[in-house]
């Protein structure tokens, strides 16, 4: 890598790691914790609400962590969970209507403001954006099955 390439993906690491920082103080703000914050936001964006495995899944956070958020939020009374209608082992998480207020003085003002953030960025730039990140993540996931995997396979 090429010291000028190193410096500008350090600069890109810094500024994913400024949104990362954005988001934490906004939790703060809130009273809470960075994982309670991205469950609340996940269920906005999906108002029929979702599972813990979905959870854990799609937002990489581990089980311990989703388990001791969902308790917390049920227990603050900002969500409900019910069993899947096909499924009594799965319950889906909701959001109660104490919950749903709560996003709405909370997570429906960052998504507004996500959304005006972005009228700043024409759609070519975020097309090049997603490109870049798409490239970046292929190459990356490539290295680390050659680099570091492989150490772990050969031992």
């Amino acid at each position: 890598m090429t010291d000028r390439i190193k410096e500008k993906w350090e600069m890109i690491s810094k500024y994913m790691n400024e949104f990362e920082i954005i988001y934490h103080q906004i939790a703060n703000y809130y009273n809470l914790s960075d994982s309670g914050f991205w469950i609340l936001y996940a269920l906005c964006e999906n108002e029929d609400g979702c599972t813990q495995k979905e959870l854990y899944e799609d937002w990489c956070f581990n089980k311990q962590t989703i388990n001791s958020s969902v308790k917390d939020l049920k227990n603050k009374g900002y969500i409900c969970l019910e069993y899947l209608d096909d499924n009594k082992k799965f319950k889906k998480i909701k959001l109660t209507e104490k919950g749903k207020e709560i996003t709405k003085d909370t997570i429906e003002k960052v998504m507004e403001a996500e959304k005006n953030s972005f009228a700043n960025v024409d759609e070519k730039e975020m097309d090049i954006v997603m490109e870049f990140f798409r490239k970046q993540v292929i190459s990356f996931k490539n290295e680390v099955n050659k680099e570091i995997y492989k150490e772990n396979i050969e031992e």
